[in-house]
């Protein structure tokens, strides 16, 4: 018997395995009341998860006891149905052991175990000792069977301690979506949410030819994504004391535990619960490389990053130039940091200059510094400048090449005012070898499948080098280039999301890759 005591409790969630999650179910589309059982199933669920406690998620396959072992005491393990023919112990206090269940039938049978099993059906939150935080869950319509949900999770009790958990995905009807052909949980970049660059990213119609998440919900892909808790701090804020270690290590934390909330939704709602693709475009390169090599430390058990996609950004750099010039760059922020200002205001310039060209596009920039353009010029020049080596959109102040110019307008209104200033720093730092961060320190343990996309006028310039630096046999990389363009006016930095054609040029490569990466995660199970 355990010394401890362990609880296993039953949730109302799907036992569909992971194997099977690319097969599609037949299109049926039902509108039912937004209050349907389904929902309430679902939002019942979420507010049993434990916040608190590191979450572990164990599937058919594995093993409660490598898990048992795995966690710390107070952590919680979420067990898919079936039979486990294992005994298990423990010495380790307060383990909590969650069934995942869809019916009283379907349960976890510890068959070789002389533990007694209990089974609270339904579930109730008051059979837990622990305060419960509450995550809020809504739900939007995108047509053409294309449903956006988000979930607002408390990750703590400051004002500005919550994110917000995206899933754009096709449905059977709501609250059901189908069985997918694979996954990605997509991290923003600076200044940016979820909706920002990816979902709408200032286009006025979300469609599979304006929306990357749309497109690849359209494929069959179940796409998540993840809003940091910086991005909801109002533009009116003036005391930024609560930033001052708001950094890179607390946005990986929030990631992670997004993914695995993300992971048990997914297996409610039929798709399994398999560990999850890592996409980050710019600054969430730092997370999805930060978030694997972090889990390069723990069982594999535990872990929820399945494979990683870099999109136009590195960690590390060999030029020398460009490594002096991040040094000087973290040298700079950290004297900032040291003075009291622990936040950047970058957001803040953007979305005032953006104001000025959707409600007066074509009268003169008040602004000396761009003295003789109009504010819609200003905003394009912002977009194509190449000074700094690389470009938001190709193209010059008088014509965007690959964007329509009113989305990048549209797109600087709705951007986030502040950020952090200690992640700028340790971006930089990252790529100092005098100044030291910890988010990279198991870079070189990495052995997940990278996928590295890059634009010839953003990153594509510099190469991948990142990747080269990690233990990883399956390295793709691809590089979005308009041949016979010059590199300062080439497809740009956000053009891989915003631009006319992107579906064409850089979202099918990224859609096939997902669905043959989903596909071999598959067969890797099967052969156990």
């Amino acid at each position: 018997m355990f010394g401890v005591e362990i609880l296993l409790v039953l949730i109302l969630l799907s036992a569909l395995g992971c194997r099977d999650s690319f097969l599609e179910e037949p299109m049926k589309y039902d509108p039912i009341s937004l209050s349907n059982e389904k929902a309430v199933q679902l939002n019942d669920m979420l507010n049993q998860i434990d916040l608190e406690s590191d979450i572990v998620i164990v599937q058919k396959d594995g093993s409660i006891q490598e898990a048992v072992n795995a966690v710390s005491s107070g952590d919680v393990i979420y067990i898919e149905p079936g039979i486990y023919k294992e005994s298990i112990t423990s010495n380790k206090q307060d383990i909590t052991l969650i069934g995942l269940s869809s019916s009283e039938e379907e349960q976890v049978i510890l068959e070789n175990s002389k533990e007694t099993v209990i089974s609270l059906f339904p579930l109730k939150s008051s059979q837990f000792k622990r305060d419960w935080r509450r995550i809020t869950m809504d739900r939007k319509d995108l047509g053409g069977k294309i449903a956006h949900y988000t979930f607002d999770v408390a990750m703590g009790e400051a004002q500005f301690d919550i994110i917000r958990i995206h899933r754009v995905v096709r449905e059977s009807r709501p609250y059901h979506p189908i069985r997918t052909k694979g996954d990605v949980f997509m991290v923003h970049g600076a200044i940016q949410d979820f909706d920002d660059i990816f979902l709408t990213a200032g286009t006025d119609v979300i469609n599979a030819e304006t929306s990357a998440p749309f497109y690849l919900a359209t494929k069959n892909i179940d796409v998540w994504g993840i809003d940091m808790a910086w991005t909801k701090v109002p533009i009116e804020t003036s005391d930024f004391t609560f930033m001052k270690d708001w950094g890179l290590e607390r946005d990986i934390d929030h990631t992670l535990k997004a993914m695995v909330i993300a992971r048990l939704i997914r297996g409610f709602t039929g798709q399994g619960f398999c560990k999850m693709n890592l996409l980050g475009f710019s600054y969430g390169v730092h997370i999805a490389y930060g978030a694997a090599a972090r889990e390069t430390q723990i069982h594999p058990i535990c872990r929820d990053v399945k494979g990683i996609i870099s999109v136009d950004n590195q960690i590390k750099f060999e030029d020398e130039t460009t490594i002096n010039n991040q040094c000087m760059v973290a040298n700079k922020q950290m004297e900032l940091i040291n003075s009291g200002e622990y936040h950047n205001p970058w957001g803040v310039g953007l979305i005032n200059l953006g104001s000025m060209a959707l409600d007066a596009p074509d009268e003169p920039s008040p602004v000396p510094d761009f003295a003789g353009l109009t504010n819609i010029q200003v905003i394009n020049a912002i977009a194509s400048d190449h000074s700094s080596g690389f470009h938001f959109c190709g193209g010059t102040p008088f014509e965007l090449y690959y964007t329509d110019p009113s989305r990048f307008v549209r797109l600087a209104v709705n951007l986030a005012p502040h950020m952090p200033r200690l992640m700028f720093y340790e971006m930089a730092a990252s790529a100092c070898p005098s100044l030291d961060v910890s988010f990279d320190d198991h870079l070189g343990d990495i052995k997940l499948p990278i996928l590295y996309i890059s634009a010839e006028g953003g990153d594509g310039q510099i190469q991948d080098y990142t990747s080269s630096l990690t233990k990883s046999t399956d390295i793709t990389r691809l590089n979005v280039i308009d041949p016979g363009v010059e590199t300062q006016f080439n497809i740009g930095h956000a053009d891989i999301w915003m631009g006319y054609d992107a579906k064409d040029y850089m979202w099918e490569e990224l859609c096939n890759w997902l669905i043959d990466h989903d596909r071999s995660w598959q067969n890797h199970w099967a052969s156990k």
